[in-house]
């Protein structure tokens, strides 16, 4: 990964962001007991300051402002008491839930959220909003430990691409338009898996569904690229199938579709809870080498990997269910990350 990216390199590589959807709002809080307004602040690396509660912690990005609450990797699970919606993507979270240790509460209920010590949401628009983490450090080397497997993984790639880069897309269709993902750390991951992506001056643009000529532009773009990465959103992720794609690209002749002849058409809704809670908005963001392991077997499929976030559409992989049944460890047991093989 570049130095000069920091965005991406330390958000991702230290763990300490997660930015979940809006219907994945949760509620955290400690005992009432608690008194909140005993909090420590510890200067941590920089552009970071940590603060620490009796029963939760909190990373403050000195870049973008904002602040991230950790808990599933601190083994703080047992302090989380109301959610907002049963739609997270959290298997402890579920089970805590369905052992009666959580409450649905009203998010904008004041008296509700009065028997709470703190709150925490996951709506990024809101002012000073503290976006939730299912998954976070669990000391402070794991962030160490998680970059070096990350670093590993991308420097091994490397003697892969010397030959051949595979051309990379990440696509969304909304509102009838088609357009491509300008998000840097996105581009960034194709990058750290060997990809190349697509023109920055293509990707600029939007394609309605509507215009002919910018269809036609749209379909002579694809034309070019050997994976694509759908992220279109759907209300039922399982229902997304390589019949959805074709019919909103809506195009007579695909056979000039690389991605579509080597099966190479993924999106990121594999880990799911209740059709919409997509462990992409958590776990891929506290744990991104496994999202650069995802890729790498993506670009240079060797069939010995299992891609943990992504589903190839083009063979009709379906959806991974997230249940309470896929925890296996107590609320207080910190969850160790997944580091990858890589030599």
């Amino acid at each position: 990964m570049i130095e000069s990216y920091h965005g991406f390199s330390l958000l991702a590589l230290f763990l300490l962001v997660s930015l979940t959807s809006t219907t994945t709002t949760i509620e955290a809080a400690s005992a009432p007991t608690v008194n909140v307004g005993s909090i420590s602040k510890v200067e941590d690396a920089q552009f970071f300051h940590i603060y620490y509660g009796q029963s939760f912690k909190v990373i403050k990005n000195g870049i973008d402002g904002k602040s991230y609450l950790l808990m599933q990797m601190l083994g703080l699970l047992e302090s989380l008491k109301g959610i907002t919606s049963e739609s997270v993507a959290s298997g402890c979270v579920l089970r805590s839930y369905a052992n009666g240790g959580l409450t649905v509460i009203n998010a904008t209920d004041t008296r509700q959220l009065a028997s709470f010590s703190a709150h925490f949401t996951g709506d990024a628009d809101k002012v000073q909003a503290c976006n939730i983490a299912n998954f976070g450090p669990l000391t402070e080397k794991t962030p160490l430990q998680v970059k070096s497997n990350y670093m590993c993984l991308s420097k091994s790639v490397a003697n892969q691409t010397t030959r051949f880069k595979p051309v990379v897309a990440w696509v969304q269709y909304s509102q009838g338009t088609w357009t491509f993902a300008r998000e840097a750390h996105k581009l960034q991951y194709v990058m750290d898996a060997g990809g190349e992506n697509i023109d920055g001056t293509i990707s600029s643009n939007s394609y309605s569904a509507n215009n002919t000529d910018d269809m036609d532009n749209f379909h002579a773009i694809l034309c070019t690229v050997d994976v694509v990465l759908d992220e279109t959103r759907a209300s039922d992720a399982s229902g997304y199938t390589l019949s959805t794609f074709m019919m909103n690209i809506n195009v007579d002749d695909s056979s000039c579709f690389a991605f579509l002849s080597n099966q190479s058409l993924w999106r990121y809704d594999k880990r799911i809870s209740n059709s919409s809670a997509l462990d992409w908005s958590d776990g891929a963001i506290a744990q991104p080498q496994l999202v650069l392991a995802d890729l790498i077997e993506i670009f240079f499929p060797t069939g010995n990997y299992s891609t943990v976030y992504f589903r190839n559409i083009a063979k009709d992989e379906g959806i991974t269910a997230i249940g309470a049944e896929m925890c296996d460890r107590s609320a207080s047991t910190p969850m160790e990350p997944t580091i990858v093989p890589c030599q």
